[in-house]
């Protein structure tokens, strides 16, 4: 049952959702000077209703008590919870730390990370042109790390923690929304030790009203792309049109960076840079060749 009628073009609504997530920096520049962890524990306290909200707004069965009572589940949405929230509290820190240009290149590395961990763990076999896009993108990141002033973290350490959560969440079957109120959920006691253990010392407590106003914003934030890109993907047949959009965040991130926040981009940044992209380049090629000819055997296959 719909509750709400909504245009049903899955296009729209994915593309609506890569590009709030793409223009979330120019809303954490308004937090600049707060600790990251305050945000991120903020942020997972005041997601949890809004959790519900949109469970409800989309007619999404709620599954998280009964998730949680199996123990494989459990033990992957653990670790899943663990790798979101790394990736959370990097790019938010990335965002109010003047560090928007190493999380752009950390996103266009993620897909590539996700492919490496998956011929390391699942074993899966590469195609000669995600061959070439994983040389390429590693090419960038080893040359980040010979000529920048300083090792990368930033950067490995969202792509590395993103692209595993991709990979722990194939092991477990559960939706987009269900998983991530999980998630939510199971950060709700390191986020409320934080705050506790920081008493006093927040700026929750001693900052002004539009510094409260903005910590709360941060869970919409982080939500209502979620809940558009839910109902949005669910529309979408092709992948090889998500595998293509999941640039538009980071795209706008590096824009943002250069010609809005004054980010240096220097040769050695831009040449780190170029060969990212164009290993994301063949990787879309990739995936895009891959989709037309699942689209072509699969018709001969059900004819069969």
């Amino acid at each position: 049952m719909r509750r709400f009628n909504l245009p049903q073009n899955g296009l729209f609504w994915t593309t609506a959702a890569y590009i709030v997530w793409g223009l979330t920096p120019l809303f954490y520049q308004h937090l600049r000077g707060v600790e990251a962890l305050e945000i991120f524990a903020v942020r997972v306290l005041c997601s949890v209703p809004l959790m519900l909200v949109l469970l409800w707004v989309t007619a999404t069965p709620f599954r998280v008590l009964k998730m949680l009572m199996v123990p494989r589940t459990f033990f992957w949405l653990l670790l899943s919870t663990a790798c979101i929230s790394i990736s959370w509290y990097l790019n938010t820190w990335g965002a109010t730390n003047g560090q928007v240009l190493m999380v752009s290149l950390a996103y266009f590395l993620t897909p590539l990370i996700s492919i490496l961990i998956g011929v390391i763990y699942l074993r899966e076999r590469l195609t000669p042109l995600q061959w070439v896009a994983l040389v390429l993108c590693s090419l960038g990141f080893l040359y980040a790390c010979m000529s920048l002033e300083s090792f990368p973290w930033l950067t490995i350490g969202i792509a590395c923690a993103f692209g595993c959560y991709g990979v722990i969440k194939k092991q477990v079957r559960i939706d987009t929304l269900n998983g991530l109120t999980a998630e939510t959920l199971l950060m709700v006691p390191f986020a409320l030790f934080y705050l506790a253990s920081m008493a006093g010392q927040t700026h929750w407590e001693s900052g002004a009203d539009n510094i409260r106003l903005l910590l709360v914003l941060t869970a919409p934030m982080t939500l209502v792309p979620l809940g558009l890109f839910a109902f949005g993907v669910a529309r979408i047949n092709n992948l090889s049109t998500i595998a293509v959009l999941q640039y538009i965040e980071p795209t706008l991130y590096f824009l943002l960076a250069v010609f809005v926040f004054g980010e240096a981009m220097d040769m050695e940044r831009l040449t780190t840079f170029v060969l990212v992209w164009a290993g994301f380049i063949v990787f879309s090629i990739d995936a895009i060749r891959r989709a037309k000819l699942a689209k072509v055997i699969g018709p001969e296959k059900r004819d069969i």
